[in-house]
């Protein structure tokens, strides 16, 4: 399903999109509970009292002043008790469900996502009336919270562009609501706004969705230059000693023109289309001990096998061979028959058995088990039991081994698992 989708309930994703992406907040209801599995108190206790923050991870902040959080859970307390508001930076990278919500939602925006986590006491206001850099969705989890929208006085500001230094607007918010429990704000970018906690203490979580913009292209395309030695070079002498006013801008004039007949070509938005789709890409993930022995028949015949959960799976088949790209990992295969990979590689799970009516052909041991071997040691393919059936012990692959056919082996390159190739560079 949609985790986007999923969040905006009843919301339509394609009206959303259209009507309110960029463009104004928008206020969602939903029901109570229907962000409770992402998080709860429960979950928040469980972290302070038994994992460790940095600095830059944990923090305080009462009526917009930054307040010193230390590493003492003590002060912890009394810091709330005071009436300021807890931040937990990145805390998708802490609780799992939120991990997975923030992967997915990588895939679904195509740019980098974060969760951060907001306490607040009871009649409390964090931070002063501000606005963020990137995109916003506010879950809010416990409590209720008074939010109040204000339109943008910077069209679309970058990271270098905070607004601790410009000045609020003079007009009325353009929206102004308390969020309960399973209700859903979405904040552009730039839109000024602040929030004040109700009558009870408010947990929410705040998604950043962190979009590139045309001046990010312009940085990729500046790295991809650096590998030219001709834009290296220092340019003619400007100073009074020598200086040519003809051959600098002959020179400069020579950079343009490269630098327009590179950006004719579809390669200079190929290349950083490429780029986007696996930076920012989890690692991929570990299942142990699984992945020290890699055998398919760890959970039985029945076993289901599981693409990572973490990652979108993208192939191609290119001349004889198939190409497949998951993260920011790279396979190429041959002799992998071009209708077993249609099957294969665009399902989100299958079994031993599937493979059995994919390929008759194929051989077992020779075959299906060393591929789905090189896959389970590199963290793409996970092995998990059919708890709803009862599965077989299987002592060895050579028991479910099926006869020999000529002209069926998968030979899997050496290089088969590797980081994706780099992004071509310029002028080559």
């Amino acid at each position: 399903m949609n985790k986007l989708q999923d969040l905006l309930g009843s919301q339509n994703l394609s009206v959303f999109l259209s009507h309110y992406w960029a463009q104004q907040s928008v206020y969602i209801a939903g029901d109570s509970l229907r962000f409770q599995s992402l998080f709860s108190w429960n979950h928040l206790n469980d972290l302070l009292n038994y994992q460790t923050f940095r600095e830059s991870e944990l923090r305080f902040s009462r009526d917009g002043e930054s307040l010193p959080a230390g590493d003492n859970p003590t002060l912890w307390r009394s810091r709330l008790q005071e009436g300021a508001t807890l931040v937990l930076n990145g805390v998708h990278h802490r609780v799992p469900a939120l991990k997975h919500l923030a992967t997915n939602l990588r895939q679904e925006f195509g740019y980098r996502c974060h969760i951060n986590l907001y306490s607040s006491p009871a009649q409390q206001q964090g931070f002063d009336c501000h606005y963020d850099t990137h995109d916003v969705l506010i879950l809010q989890i416990e409590g209720e919270k008074e939010w109040l929208i204000y339109p943008e006085t910077l069209p679309y500001p970058t990271a270098d562009q905070p607004s601790y230094d410009r000045l609020p607007p003079e007009e009325p918010p353009y929206l102004q609501q308390v969020l309960s429990p399973g209700d859903l704000l979405y904040i552009p970018r730039g839109h000024w706004h602040y929030a004040i906690a109700q009558e009870t203490a408010s947990l929410h979580l705040t998604i950043g969705i962190h979009t590139a913009t045309g001046l990010d292209w312009v940085n990729w395309l500046q790295q991809q230059l650096r590998d030219q030695p001709h834009w290296r070079q220092g340019l003619p002498l400007a100073g009074s000693c020598n200086f040519d006013p003809l051959k600098l801008r002959g020179h400069l004039e020579s950079l343009r023109d490269q630098l327009i007949t590179y950006l004719q070509e579809p390669q200079a938005i190929d290349d950083y289309l490429q780029y986007l789709s696996w930076q920012d890409q989890p690692h991929l993930p570990i299942q142990l001990p699984l992945q020290l022995h890699g055998d398919p028949l760890a959970q039985g015949l029945l076993g289901k096998f599981i693409w990572s959960p973490l990652h979108s799976l993208q192939w191609q088949a290119e001349d004889d061979q198939i190409k497949v790209l998951i993260g920011s990992k790279q396979m190429v295969f041959k002799g992998l028959p071009i209708s077993l990979a249609m099957r294969l590689f665009s399902c989100r799970q299958f079994t031993l058995m599937d493979l059995g009516d994919w390929a008759p052909d194929l051989d077992f041991e020779s075959a299906i088990a060393p591929l789905l071997q090189k896959l389970i040691l590199a963290g793409i393919l996970f092995v998990e039991a059919d708890q709803d059936a009862e599965v077989s012990e299987v002592s060895s692959l050579a028991e479910v081994s099926k006869a020999p056919t000529a002209g069926g082996t998968v030979i899997i390159q050496p290089d088969d698992v590797r980081e994706r190739s780099p992004i071509p560079k310029l002028y080559t």
